[in-house]
């Protein structure tokens, strides 16, 4: 029995002589533990940012939807001023200083043109009526969140 304790003894010792040189026995994570937390962070974080790209693309089509209810009024009261829509022979930019978005403003029809948040591409505002009597407003939506209408080329008309 004795002998059980000095053996016993002695294998402490030695798990406790390995340690002498750094003051106390190691303590915090092993780099398997740490490189398993940032695996598992970093998958949290790519799922966030992928949710909001898809919040953010959302946000923007129903600011799209805003301004093709803005321009449509102030169509309207430029037609209830004129008589008739702006004409546009050709399919024209609404950039604000084009013709059709000078005549709106020139009517005080609207203030200030909107412009699509990306205002790049196909993400314009895009205007044309040939003959005033009518006319189709094009533009491009990223998402299907807007209840009737799809991702892509939409059109509206008065």
């Amino acid at each position: 029995m004795e002998k059980l304790r000095r053996k016993e003894s002695k294998k402490k010792g030695l798990a406790n002589d390995r340690f002498k040189f750094l003051g106390s026995p190691p303590s915090g994570f092993t780099i398997i533990e740490l490189l398993t937390v940032v695996a598992i962070a970093g998958m949290l974080l790519s799922g966030a940012l992928v949710l909001f790209q898809s919040t953010r693309a959302k946000s923007r089509d129903a600011t799209r939807e805003q301004h093709i209810k803005t321009l449509q009024n102030a169509f309207a009261l430029y037609a209830n001023n004129r008589g008739i829509y702006p004409t546009a022979a050709s399919e024209v930019v609404l950039s604000g200083s084009d013709a059709v978005s000078l005549a709106l403003t020139g009517e005080n029809a609207i203030a200030q043109t909107p412009h699509d948040p990306l205002d790049q591409g196909n993400y314009q505002y895009r205007y044309r009526s040939a003959d005033g009597t009518t006319y189709i407003i094009r533009y491009w939506l990223e998402t299907d969140s807007v209840s009737g209408k799809s991702a892509g080329e939409n059109t509206a008309s008065p």
